[in-house]
């Protein structure tokens, strides 16, 4: 892999990059990326965060080699590292307007999410032409993106862009910090990569010396999602992103894509600018676009008037929690108790575990590490001998209800009612 130019990253330093990562970065569907914000309401909250999948893409690829030049030659797989790194490139190519909002309208509308439209793209638009060219497989590129594992090494190579630490989680948690400015997400990711290694059932375990780093990295990344991601005004701007793309689905078309240069028109600024454009009288649900439009052009968020934290080790109860019908039900019970409209109360229940999930393992929130005892290395899990990393073996589920400003007090108190209804045994405090 030899590089022909470099890129200056603020958080990584100087970049090589070779030939084919130039011309995929250089190709339409990835200067799009140029177009989506990594913080999809983040910048309503955090005015310097504007930042795009464009950089973070690249990042991911860099720590991508880094992480590669470990753990690869273990497993005597060094001709892999320029397909991870294109994998890591390519790992967000098919998020849509305003990132994971969008995806949030195409899972409702067509059941994809951006792992379905990233691998299609990489199948059927000009990256695969620039993969086949230059030797790599679009469907090996395919598979690592989506973390599938056709062989027992792949669980090595694969995880490395889609695992439980992987260089997606890595490079977001310390580039988000840094354009937000604030100090949650800082790791050390460098003591992380050196402290990786590959054991004979092929698990990517750490070092127990590294305990410190990997308990900071579970820490901020649970601090960022709860100050950042889910920060009470950013996920109000981001509940009303999605009623203004879900009502504007019927009026422009957001999902009605059906090849990749249709897709490809879809980003922030295209969004923004034909929803200003849609003409209220036309609909209902063209109605509603503006009115969104409206309130977020002029920063009049939903206000949120309860909230309450829930950590449960039960995914079934994470999963109901998040069911639209549920969470429309809910919205219809606390509406009639606080006599207001059903369609000003909106129940907003983001939910994600503790503990970056591994699909693979028969315990799927535990991290493996190993230690030396008498020159012999012995795996364990990191649980066993962490505090930390044992108390966030669970789902964390952010329940807020939204309103506007004039029902904050009824509703707040109607939300209260109910929601108390929930059993404290379902608590774990940290």
């Amino acid at each position: 892999m030899k590089p022909i130019i470099e890129i200056n990253d603020p958080i990584h330093g100087f970049i090589k990059l070779s030939e084919v990562e130039t011309k995929i970065i250089n190709s339409k569907p990835y200067q799009r990326l140029r177009r989506i914000k990594q913080l999809s309401g983040g910048h309503f909250v955090y005015p310097t965060a504007e930042h795009t999948r464009f950089g973070h893409c690249m990042g991911a690829m860099f720590l991508a080699g880094l992480l590669s030049n470990r753990i690869l030659p273990s497993i005597d797989e060094l001709d892999s590292l320029q397909d991870v790194r294109v994998a890591a490139l390519l790992h967000d190519l098919g998020h849509g307007p305003f990132s994971h909002v969008y995806e949030d309208v195409l899972l409702e509308k067509r059941k994809m999410n951006h792992e379905d439209v990233t691998e299609w793209l990489i199948c059927n638009s000009e990256i695969g032409d620039i993969l086949e060219d230059a030797g790599i497989s679009k469907h090996r590129i395919a598979d690592l993106v989506r973390g599938r594992r056709r062989t027992k090494k792949d669980g090595v190579i694969s995880g490395i862009v889609a695992g439980q630490i992987d260089v997606d989680k890595m490079d977001y948690l310390i580039r988000d910090s840094f354009y937000c400015g604030v100090n949650y997400g800082l790791v050390d990711i460098h003591r992380l990569i050196s402290s990786l290694e590959v054991s004979k059932n092929m698990d990517v375990e750490f070092d127990i010396n590294a305990r410190g780093a990997i308990e900071s990295f579970l820490v901020a990344r649970y601090e960022m999602f709860l100050n950042v991601y889910y920060h009470k005004a950013v996920r109000a701007v981001e509940v009303m992103l999605v009623k203004l793309m879900n009502a504007a689905d019927s009026v422009l078309g957001l999902t009605d894509f059906s090849t990749p240069e249709e897709f490809l028109q879809l980003d922030d600024i295209s969004l923004i600018s034909r929803a200003r454009k849609v003409d209220p009288n036309e609909s209902e649900d063209a109605k509603e676009v503006n009115e969104m439009m409206t309130a977020l052009d002029s920063r009049t968020l939903y206000k949120s008037s309860f909230e309450k934290i829930l950590h449960t080790d039960d995914r079934f109860v994470s999963k109901i929690l998040t069911k639209r019908k549920v969470r429309e039900s809910i919205e219809e019970e606390i509406a009639e108790k606080a006599g207001v409209p059903a369609e000003d109360v909106i129940v907003d229940v983001p939910t994600l575990p503790s503990v970056p999930y591994n699909p693979y393992q028969s315990n799927p929130m535990e991290i493996k590490i190993f230690e030396i005892i008498d020159g012999k290395k012995v795996s364990r899990n990191l649980s066993e001998i962490s505090n930390i990393a044992e108390m966030m073996k669970v789902y964390f589920d952010l329940i807020r209800v939204y309103t506007f400003d004039k029902h904050r007090i009824k509703v707040g108190r109607a939300a209260r009612e109910i929601f108390q209804e929930v059993p404290e045994a379902a608590m774990i405090h940290m």
